[in-house]
């Protein structure tokens, strides 16, 4: 009861405490829902763990490896790219969290299974610092998976979080200067992750976690307190708070991958839904060099405005027919179970499915086998 308490306080006012408690009652005893036999989402969840998207713009091919919530392994020319390195598990009413050793064995299991080798690792880029986009991170430095000259890019918490476990210039905050507003359009230049891999960070923001009584509930916001990741995050299986994971700034990423300065294929990461227009790249970019594959949050996306995302996709494909963007949905399963397990993939909870697929079916993005998918943890997309 104690945890239940201290998250209604954080989320809501003085005066709605009682609406809070009621409303993580109703998360935890809401179930997860398996995979319906019918409709969205089961067209779109292949039962292999490989996937392609045919686009034919270069010899050489992306492979991205989804290993749940916002989590990829960006694969080009033996240079990765990490975004939201997240595997360890816990249950909604558990407020203690730590990296599992059990579920790291799986993560490197899959890896060997999938061919791909996090040593090759250029850069690593967080999309906001709630703990299921980054709380394996340190895991994965401290086992040195990762270089400790690796840079890595996120929001102005992160380097806090990570204190104990980085070099003084490893960090890099994602600045006004170095992030593209779409409220506020302004002149940035991409990042170079590496010699073929460039990324645009663009502001974007977090939906609700979910709505009660039409009251949008939005979970671990508020300042981050510095010392207590100092003082309690030593080591990468120490257990933290939940709550003490706190958003800040969220971020979303366009990617190149290029021969010279030639881009041979763009993609567009989005990790958590957003309120339209943030997390849209540069509208004058799109239309010189329209997104190949978006990678897109099914997770509380019936939680923001109404019209996402279907004028983001508009904006990403400008080109293209609507039934012919590719898409890949992710941060679709119930990470409060177990997502590395392939066969027992759930849906995230108090998240409409259906509404998502009314609205895209709406807006002429029918999801499809050919053009969209919602790939099980472990699988590879492949892009040539």
């Amino acid at each position: 009861m104690r945890f239940i308490i201290n998250i209604a306080n954080q989320s809501l006012k003085q005066s709605d405490k009682l609406l809070g408690i009621l409303a993580i009652i109703l998360l935890t005893t809401a179930c997860a829902k398996t995979i319906p036999e019918k409709g969205f989402p089961r067209t779109i969840i292949p039962s292999v763990d490989q996937f392609t998207f045919h686009i034919q713009h270069s010899p050489d091919s992306i492979r991205v490896l989804y290993l749940g919530c916002g989590h990829l392994i960006i694969c080009y020319r033996q240079e990765n790219i990490v975004i939201d390195p997240f595997f360890s598990t816990h249950g909604f009413t558990k407020s203690k969290l730590f990296s599992d050793t059990i579920a790291f064995q799986k993560y490197e299991n899959i890896l060997h299974k999938q061919h791909v080798n996090l040593k090759d690792t250029k850069s690593v880029w967080i999309a906001h610092t709630h703990y299921d986009h980054m709380s394996d991170l340190p895991l994965l430095l401290e086992k040195k998976q990762i270089d400790s000259t690796t840079p890595i890019y996120g929001n102005e918490y992160g380097a806090s979080i990570l204190q104990n476990f980085i070099t003084p210039q490893q960090y890099h905050p994602l600045t006004k200067e170095l992030t593209y507003n779409p409220e506020q359009p302004n002149s940035v230049s991409f990042i170079n992750a590496s010699p073929s891999i460039s990324v645009l960070p663009i502001r974007s923001d977090h939906a609700p976690h979910y709505k009660i009584f039409g009251l949008p509930i939005h979970l671990m916001t508020g300042k981050l307190k510095t010392n207590y990741f100092k003082q309690n995050f030593i080591h990468a299986t120490d257990t933290t708070s939940r709550k003490q994971w706190k958003e800040g700034c969220t971020y979303s990423y366009l990617i190149d991958f290029k021969t010279n300065n030639h881009i041979d294929y763009r993609l567009f990461i989005q990790t958590s839904a957003s309120h339209y227009p943030l997390g849209r790249p540069p509208l004058d970019a799109l239309r010189e060099r329209p997104v190949d594959v978006a990678f897109l949050c099914a997770a509380s996306s019936d939680y923001v405005k109404k019209k996402y995302p279907v004028n983001i996709l508009r904006d990403l494909f400008p080109n293209h027919p609507a039934k012919a963007a590719n898409v890949v949905w992710i941060h679709w399963e119930d990470f409060f179970g177990e997502p590395l397990a392939f066969e027992k993939a759930c849906l995230v909870r108090m998240t409409n499915f259906k509404g998502l697929g009314k609205r895209l079916h709406k807006g002429g993005f029918t999801p499809d086998s050919t053009h969209q998918v919602m790939p099980r943890p472990g699988t590879v997309v492949t892009i040539k």
